[in-house]
């Protein structure tokens, strides 16, 4: 299936009105999205390297009052303080954390990507750090004068047929929504205020930046099993 076309299935969860159902409805889309994207073909960069996806993370916001949001989101009105364009499907959105394939809706005014979280080249080993996608995708140190070329080839990759996403894999270090709150520029502003985690729980928190956050429960990561990740 072409990547367009693995990305066009997404409907989001606009028309249902509270969060819980919204949330059921994209977990289940978010698993079959996951099945083609992990398993269903690769990217070819200058015909020549094969890009496999390995580790996926999913990200959702509505804009507007009352509505779903996904704060750690970098590319929505939330978190910018201002009126950003959408997205379509399919564009590469480069950030901080890696890069994002976008699939937004201006029409039903969300925000939806998946961040490349883990890969391999092709034959190569494993690699879980999500910035290293910058030098394989775009080759960092390019000429200016030289385009790249990137496609997304479909074929259906071994294991496709048995894959099944486990239930509760919450992405890596996205803190609470409660964790968020809109500073007085009109942007969302992290903070917290746990000093230490509870030892009991220590699975529902982690630390950044010397500082301790309770983790977002929604099961947005979706990898393929038997690889060397980076597991919360």
């Amino acid at each position: 299936m072409l990547m367009k076309n693995i990305l066009a299935k997404f409907t989001g969860a606009t028309e249902v009105s509270d969060i819980e159902g919204k949330e059921v409805i994209l977990n289940q889309q978010f698993c079959e999205m996951a099945k083609e994207l992990l398993y269903g073909g690769y990217f070819l960069v200058d015909e020549k390297k094969k890009i496999y996806l390995d580790d996926i993370e999913f990200y959702y916001h509505e804009e507007g009052d009352g509505r779903l949001k996904d704060p750690i989101m970098y590319h929505t009105n939330d978190h910018e303080g201002k009126e950003l364009p959408y997205y379509g499907l399919g564009r590469l959105n480069l950030h901080i954390s890696g890069i994002d394939v976008t699939f937004e809706n201006e029409e039903k005014h969300y925000r939806a990507s998946f961040l490349i979280r883990g890969f391999h080249v092709n034959e190569g080993e494993y690699d879980d750090c999500s910035t290293h996608i910058y030098d394989e995708l775009l080759y960092m140190g390019v000429p200016f004068d030289k385009s790249i070329e990137i496609e997304w080839i479909n074929m259906d990759l071994p294991g496709k047929e048995n894959y099944r996403p486990k239930e509760g894999e919450r992405r890596y270090n996205v803190p609470a929504e409660e964790h968020f709150k809109i500073n007085a520029k009109g942007k969302y502003e992290k903070y917290t205020q746990i000093t230490t985690i509870p030892s009991l729980e220590a699975k529902e928190y982690f630390k950044a930046s010397n500082k301790v956050y309770k983790r977002c429960d929604r099961p947005w990561r979706f990898y393929k099993p038997g690889l060397p990740m980076k597991k919360i």
